[in-house]
């Protein structure tokens, strides 16, 4: 059996690419193929990343680890992976100058025999180890672990007819012949556990012995992969053996019989206390971080909870000091703050941010302001305060800010945003802190019980920090569904609340418009120009600032919706009524931003940029684009273009802008069975550039005479009643400006019946255009070993952009400000972080000046950093900006998730 599988990156479209055959059998962690056909492993990994310098096409060739050798030794095969060296086999195997990796070679011990662990290697001492003797090399590299950690073991060799019938020494190990077994990473038998790993023998990919233009080019690749990322190997053999991993902890034989004495260990909480405990809130959702942690503590050890439910966080702490409850919890404070109450805390397994909330009429930090906390917690020093009140519950607290009773309250970001989203508050301001961080633990009354202490410590420190990280992201992210009526609106009845967010929206956008327009029709008389521009001007600000205040919630919305349909078993009617919530939020978009480019028109603001691109490319992408809207209404849509060059200079955002508003009119005033032409044609050629004709016909319904004469002015619509309906009025004006901008003028010829047609003329001088990159196509985990830095203070649009990252594999680290993302940047190692997402309007330090810092800073990955602007500021001049202080490129919000990935993909790809 054999599969073609493309390469990740070709180097040229003009370049025929290299077809190799790979051996490929089923190896765990090496090569191996999931039931969808998805071909995974170290050896696939590497030869993605090879094809990306070498422009090789792979034909993976099925084999067996037994006929593997002989296959390849036969011609077979052009290269295979996971070849070990050994000396004298060159004439065999055409090793590259550079190893793809360490296998990891293990020392196993029975899970019974306490006198060894992996916390001291001193436990090793004495021991007597048992060894293949044909393993050559990985007793060698034994011997020099031994050595390098001063360990004194007793080397016992056993030969091939002392090997069991599967292959393994195990029954030694079981039967107490020997303490310990060389064994390598992928091996953990039932009874046994791992006390000590270490890198052992490297791995190759190799070539046919005689093919040196092929090894060179591997060794080229190689050696490129190695310079521009030092740890690829070791990502790699840890993205696929995810599994293997040291026990280094286990109960010993104490703590085995507790948990086999303890029926349960009561846990006392506080219900429906999002993020750290939902389970009566939405168990569809998310069940919250304390039963999440707990289970996996069950999984380990075998230890079972249930919940006794208190009304407060301080009648939580009290069932644990009554004896009432065997834990608590959560705990919100110090080590000191709990050995003052009597308690004992845990390892943490949660870190969650802090924050403020004060009162509109009040700063903060200020002079005698009155503060606020949960009864049993103590505020951190930092929080300054002539006087701190306490209160049963952070809703109670919430009140008395918003009712002025206290100046402001102190708690847990997450948890409070729950009530505020929630409540009808009116006078409420959130207030970032800096490195405020509340690291949150199990707590037990004091003296403890060791060994459910130890337990619980063993337990959360066995469990990986990114599935700590992933744990705590799902129950945050997904917040959204449980403490706004946004979720309600989205499960019960999704269309009805996009269209009352767009009735309210467009009412509000139509009225502001309206007033402004009818204040500048009344400033015909001269002395009256300056307050007429300065009107002008004002409406300028206030629909900038309208677009970012609706782009911001929008973001909200649209992110998700992009997080609930990626989730798994979403029921299909549910999936529909997602899917049109998206569509109403993309036509919800186009109609503000046909408001704002008006309004741009109107005060002279709008331009059109002059940079290179390609007509061909732009002309396929609109093709494919309309192709579908035109086959939904049941039209016959074709591009004819004549062309004799390709490359110009112009704004090609605008001009797409332009196409797309005619034909999106075309289709909509042609019934089904209808047709429409979209022409283009390169009508002259000069030296500098060439004219093009653009025309748009169509065989529909036909515009009458009366409706020419004012088909191109602001608000106005032609057509049915059902036809007038959809959009704004402002399409055609919009496109007439921007022909006019570019040198043209948008002309139309209609006969009611016979259809209409659209037209202009534009020259574009010529221009040079960069090789098209490919387009990224990935499955899950297209961003996975990214890490990406993420300045945003808006706390729910930085969860939706952290689940979505999380979604696709990458990690993400949030700054809540511009100053923060410096400091973070500047305080991490060089490569730590592969991009920066960045706000533009946030506190402390707006995203500009941050990027300009990062640019000019010292750091030896300043100047290539990506620096990607996520922003609801979304005008040209907005990006233009963006540029100006060194950032890379734009995405706008609300975030189109797709573009986002494809963006950060690249930069992945491409550095």
């Amino acid at each position: 059996m054999t599969v073609f599988l493309p390469p990740v990156l070709v180097e040229s479209a003009e370049k025929e690419s290299k077809v190799l055959r790979v051996a490929f059998p089923e190896t765990p962690g090496f090569t191996e193929m999931d039931e969808k056909g998805v071909r995974s492993g170290i050896v696939v990994d590497y030869l993605n990343e090879i094809a990306k310098y070498t422009g090789w096409t792979y034909e993976y060739v099925e084999s067996t680890a037994e006929e593997v050798v002989d296959d390849f030794l036969a011609g077979k095969f052009d290269l295979m992976g996971g070849t070990y060296y050994i000396q004298g086999f060159e004439k065999y195997f055409g090793y590259p100058e550079y190893n793809c990796g360490y296998s990891k070679s293990v020392l196993l011990a029975r899970k019974d025999d306490d006198s060894v662990n992996s916390v001291s290697l001193e436990s090793l001492n004495g021991k007597v180890i048992g060894v293949y003797d044909r393993a050559v090399e990985n007793v060698r590299r034994l011997k020099e672990f031994l050595a390098m950690n001063g360990l004194d073991c007793t080397i016992q060799e056993y030969g091939l007819e002392d090997l069991s019938e599967d292959g393994n020494l195990y029954r030694f190990l079981r039967e107490g012949q020997v303490d310990l077994l060389l064994g390598n990473g992928q091996e953990l038998s039932d009874g046994f556990k791992q006390v000590a790993s270490y890198d052992s023998q490297p791995h190759y990919i190799v070539t046919q012995p005689g093919d040196q233009e092929t090894l060179n080019e591997l060794n080229m690749a190689l050696e490129k992969i190695m310079e521009s990322d030092p740890d690829f190997w070791e990502n790699t053999y840890e993205a696929n053996f995810l599994n293997v991993q040291t026990d280094v902890f286990q109960l010993n034989k104490e703590e085995i019989a507790y948990v086999q004495e303890k029926e349960s260990i009561v846990v006392a909480v506080v219900d429906k206390w999002h993020p750290l405990f939902c389970e009566n809130i939405l168990e569809d959702v998310h069940n919250g971080v304390i039963p999440d942690i707990l289970d996996k503590v069950t999984e380990f050890s075998g230890l079972k909870f249930t919940y006794l439910f208190a009304e407060s966080y301080q009648d939580s702490i009290k069932m644990v000091q009554e004896g009432k409850a065997d834990m608590l919890g959560f705990f919100l404070g110090s080590e000191d703050d709990a050995a003052q109450m009597g308690l004992a805390l845990t390892k943490p397994y949660a870190a969650l941010n802090g924050i403020v909330v004060r009162n509109k009429a009040v700063s903060y930090p200020g002079e005698n302001l009155i503060g606020g906390v949960l009864k049993g917690r103590k505020g951190p020093e930092s929080i300054e305060a002539a006087e701190i009140r306490e209160f049963d519950t952070i809703r109670e607290a919430l009140d008395a800010v918003n009712a002025g009773k206290i100046d402001f309250v102190y708690g847990i970001s997450s948890h409070m945003e729950q009530y505020i989203q929630q409540g009808d508050y009116t006078n409420l301001v959130p207030v970032a802190l800096l490195n405020d961080r509340s690291e949150i633990s199990f707590a037990l009354q004091r003296p403890v019980e060791p060994e459910l202490l130890t337990i619980i410590n063993k337990a959360v420190n066995q469990i990986p920090e990114d599935e700590k990280s992933t744990i705590l992201n799902k129950n945050v992210v997904l917040m959204g569904f449980n403490r706004t009526p946004l979720s309600e609106l989205i499960h019960s009845n999704p269309v009805f609340f996009v269209c009352v967010v767009a009735v309210f929206v467009l009412s509000l956008a139509a009225a502001a418009l309206a007033v402004m327009r009818s204040r500048m029709r009344a400033a015909s008389i001269q002395n009256e120009l300056e307050k007429a521009e300065a009107e002008s001007r004002a409406k300028g600000e206030f629909l900038s600032r309208m677009s970012h205040e609706i782009r911001t919630p929008m973001n909200a919305v649209v992110g998700l919706t992009d997080i609930t349909s990626m989730m798994q078993d979403v029921p299909e009617p549910v999936r529909k009524n997602l899917e049109k919530i998206k569509s109403s939020s993309r036509y919800l978009l186009s109609l503000i931003s046909d408001i704002l480019d008006m309004s741009r028109i109107d005060s002279g603001k709008m331009t059109v940029s002059r940079e290179p691109f390609s007509m061909g490319r732009m002309l396929n992408e609109l093709e494919s684009m309309m192709a579908s809207e035109a086959e939904r209404r049941g039209l016959e849509f074709c591009l004819k273009k004549e062309m004799q060059h390709d490359g110009f200079t112009g704004d090609e955002l605008r001009l797409r802008q332009v196409l797309t508003n005619l034909l999106s009119n075309a289709f909509k005033f042609t019934p089904a069975g209808g047709h429409v032409l979209l022409e283009v044609t390169e009508s002259e050629n000069k030296e500098s550039g060439s004219r093009f004709l653009f025309r748009v016909k169509d065989d529909g319904i036909g515009i009458s005479e009366e409706a020419q004469e004012r088909i191109f002015e602001e608000f106005e619509q032609s057509g049915t009643s059902s036809s007038k309906s959809q959009g704004t009025g402002l399409g055609l004006p919009i496109s007439k400006n921007i022909v006019s901008l570019m040198g043209g003028e948008l002309r139309m010829k209609s006969s009611p019946g016979k259809g209409s047609e659209f037209y202009f003329t534009v020259e574009f001088p010529y221009g040079e255009i960069s090789m098209a990159q490919p387009e990224v196509k990935s499955p899950s985990d297209m961003l996975k070993g990214m890490k990406v830095l993420l300045a945003e203070d808006n706390d729910l649009n930085a969860e939706i952009a952290q689940g979505l990252l999380a979604m696709q594999g990458a990690s993400v680290i949030r700054a809540e400000n511009g100053r923060q993302a410096v400091d973070y940047f500047m305080n991490s190692r060089p490569g730590e972080y592969q991009a920066v997402l960045m706000d533009i309007q946030m506190p402390e330090m707006n995203g500009l000046e941050a990027a300009k810092k990062i640019r000019s800073s010292s750091h030896e990955d300043a100047g290539k950093i990506q620096i990607i602007a996520m922003t609801a500021n979304s005008f040209r001049e907005d990006q233009e900006a963006a540029r100006a202080a060194g950032m890379n490129a734009f995405v706008a919000k609300p975030l189109d998730v797709e573009y986002l990935y494809t963006v950060l993909k690249r930069v992945s790809d491409f550095g």
